[in-house]
């Protein structure tokens, strides 16, 4: 085997497995030319170490003396020090590390990120002993897992692997629980060659996964977990948080590490003992108390059972409110805002249901910012206003076929002519229609509809308005709009009204096919041809014409003109002067009943909607349907990101950018209308008062006039 070919390294593996077969794994290892034999004492390395040399004799193999070492009880092998209690890094691959020279540009980072990378383990990794207590850590974070597989070895806790992985998009949506769940399951499958066969325990800062291994009567992706730890003899506690820090770091950014210090810090109402201490951590409340036992009266406070209540005005709530200090106050939004119990209801519920029964300054601001801020209920709601975004008409040209839209209507049931699909061309001054069967939805069968039925029979278009299809986005179309000079409009995506008039008409299209095919559907094909006359030749609305005779300035005969009698005599003397001034006119004239028709409807659609505004940077949620096999489209999310707005297009589109980049195509860029953007409220300024200027505002109503109204008094 000549040096250089890309499979040389795999040959050359082979034939070492073949020469020190029955031997590697069991007294020696081997990667390329790099054998290592092992053995407890010396004799018997001297004995294990005669057998290897014997294999590498009799297959003809040499040995290179100033590259082998004997008898060593440490030794440098592929860039790691391998000693009796340990895997240390090279210490000079180290020391290339701690005297790296200064970085200058991007490659010389590039350089220093790959170098520390490939030691990026802990300080010195342990040997796996069979007999020793094996454990996992695990942790889980809103990004990503984490897990450390451990042994406790002369009486200390060792690491021997870590691992962690950045959670997909699909389980970025899990709960907090679920994300636990998958964290122990991902790092059992992870560590399985080491954790088959052998009892182990799982260490985990999550409370609730103690019920994993004995689950009843699971279901769905629990019951699958459940299924899979049944072959293993696995034991889960609980650990703190705190003390759990080393898969804790794998699963988290270091950016987000400061914000769950804080949260570890909120005590948990439930192992509250004493609220006294609780609220005397609060100076407000602690100057309150302070002046009551000193004898002082507040006629608003009391002291009840040494714990601070304030008065209650409400007739319908209790008497006495208990005061929630600071620190506490995100627990209790949490509880009757988050939990199930609760049900992520909206503002005036979550408020109704808190000031029945506690209290705090600035409550109803409180409560108001903490709903309007709650990520759960930005990606499922849709925002309490009229919906975003004002009417645009698309300006009718001044003759036919300058402006056209196109559009494909299907997948149908196969005909008998091999038809699925059905490409549609609509005049936008003249509503002419132009339909054809296509027997697929490729490149090629559009561009050959555009250049003979449109382009050679109409003339090329200035305008052409379709979707972002893939067919339609193709090279080969692009290339007979350059050639024509034609230019080519996208409609925004989940956002078909920019093409209305043509998606109008599918509808109408779909209407009259219906009348008429078969009971396999199977003969629509040819039905297209004689409905699509049929809407040509019916007088629109909106024109006042025909679109046939606005495109061939007379009237059309149909099968039942030639069938009765009628007068076909032309007694003017100048017939084809004033047909082609009158199929002037009733052009001009049919614009102009579009331009009316256009000014009612934007003034009806204006009346429900808002303008909206949003600045280049801001961050908004973006409306994406999604489907699921096997799930509930009611049931799920309706808005991801968080997004960012990079450019404004027009009053009513927007370019924006996911800011969590973690994949090819969120890096892309995409051109989204007004209606599907609201905005983003941060989730991690739930109770900042900073962040009270972002929290939209929803319509004045009396229930929301009440409630502030109530606030203010109370």
């Amino acid at each position: 085997m000549p040096f250089g070919l890309c499979n040389a390294p795999a040959t050359f593996e082979r034939m070492m497995d073949t020469v020190l077969r029955g031997l590697k794994w069991n007294i020696c290892l081997c990667y390329l030319d790099d054998i290592i034999v092992y053995a407890p004492n010396f004799q018997e390395h001297k004995r294990r170490l005669r057998k290897v040399l014997k294999c590498i004799q009799e297959a003809g193999l040499t040995l290179n003396s100033n590259k082998c070492s004997f008898g060593k009880k440490k030794l440098t092998i592929l860039g790691h020090l391998v000693v009796e209690h340990g895997i240390y890094p090279d210490p000079q691959k180290t020391a290339a590390v701690t005297k790296f020279p200064v970085l200058e540009n991007v490659s010389d980072v590039r350089s220093f990120l790959g170098l520390c990378s490939y030691y990026r383990s802990g300080p010195v990794l342990g040997h796996f002993l069979p007999n020793a207590e094996t454990k996992i850590h695990s942790d889980a974070s809103g990004y990503g897992i984490g897990a450390v597989l451990v042994q406790v070895q002369d009486g200390k806790e060792r690491p021997l692997a870590y691992a962690s992985r950045s959670l997909t998009a699909a389980e970025k949506n899990y709960s907090t629980t679920e994300k636990e769940c998958l964290a122990v399951v991902w790092a059992i499958s992870k560590f399985r060659p080491y954790l088959f066969g052998r009892p182990f325990t799982v260490v985990t800062d999550h409370h609730s996964l103690c019920w994993l291994a004995n689950l009843k009567d699971p279901s769905g992706r629990l019951a699958r977990w459940a299924l899979r730890l049944q072959e293993y003899d696995i034991n889960i506690v609980y650990k703190s948080g705190r003390k759990h820090s080393d898969a804790d770091s794998l699963s988290r950014k270091p950016l987000f590490e400061s914000v769950v210090e804080n949260c570890d810090e909120i005590p948990s109402l439930a192992a509250i003992t004493d609220y006294r201490k609780e609220q005397l951590k609060d100076k407000h409340l602690k100057s309150i108390i302070r002046t009551l036992e000193k004898g002082d009266g507040y006629q608003s406070y009391q002291m009840r059972n040494n714990v601070l209540y304030k008065r209650n005005y409400d007739p319908m709530g209790q008497q006495w409110l208990l005061v929630i200090p600071k620190q506490l106050r995100r627990d209790v939004l949490k509880s009757l805002h988050d939990a199930p119990t609760s049900g992520h209801l909206g503002f005036a519920k979550t408020y109704d249901r808190i000031r029945r029964k506690y209290c705090w300054p600035g409550l109803y601001g409180s409560v108001r910012r903490y709903v309007s801020h709650c990520r759960e209920c930005q990606r499922r709601k849709s925002p309490p206003q009229l919906p975003s975004g004002q009417l645009h008409p698309i300006k009718p040209p001044d003759i036919p076929f300058n402006k056209i839209g196109v559009d494909l209507l299907g997948r149908f049931p196969l005909t008998r002519n091999g038809n699925r699909w059905i490409i549609v061309c609509t005049d936008y001054l003249t509503r002419f229609t132009v339909t054809k069967a296509l027997p697929t939805a490729e490149a090629t069968e559009i561009a050959k509809f555009l250049v003979e039925e449109i382009i050679l029979k109409h003339g090329a278009p200035r305008e052409m308005i379709s979707d972002r299809g893939r067919s339609f986005l193709s090279n080969l179309v692009k290339d007979i709009n350059q050639l024509c000079q034609t230019s080519h409009l996208l409609t925004t995506a989940y956002h078909p009204q920019t093409n209305g008039l043509t998606e109008r008409f599918n509808k109408t299209l779909a209407d009259m096919l219906s009348m008429y095919v078969d009971v396999e559907q199977r003969n629509w094909d040819t039905i297209l041809p004689f409905v699509t006359f049929a809407y040509n030749s019916a007088k629109q609305d909106t024109t006042g014409f025909s679109p046939f005779f606005l495109v061939h300035g007379r009237d059309i005969v149909t099968p039942l003109d030639v069938i009765l009698p009628h007068d076909t005599e032309n007694h003017a003397d100048n017939y084809v002067q004033q047909l082609i001034t009158r199929a002037e006119e009733a052009r001009q004239l049919a614009k102009l009943h579009i331009l009316d028709a256009q000014a009612v409807d934007k003034r009806r659609y204006d009346e429900r909607h808002r303008p909206v505004n949003y600045n280049v940077g801001d961050l908004v949620w973006v409306f994406t349907p999604v489907r699921k096999v096997g799930l509930s489209e009611k049931l799920l999310r309706r808005y991801f990101g968080p997004y960012r707005i990079t450019r404004r297009l027009s009053d009513v589109t927007y370019e924006v950018q996911s800011i969590e980049v973690t994949s090819r195509r969120q890096s892309k860029k995409d051109i989204v209308h007004v209606l599907r953007l609201k905005p983003y409220c941060d989730p991690q300024r739930q109770l900042d008062d900073a962040g009270a200027h972002m929290i939209p505002r929803r319509p004045a109503t009396r229930s929301q006039t009440r409630l502030q109204r109530d606030a203010d008094s109370f």
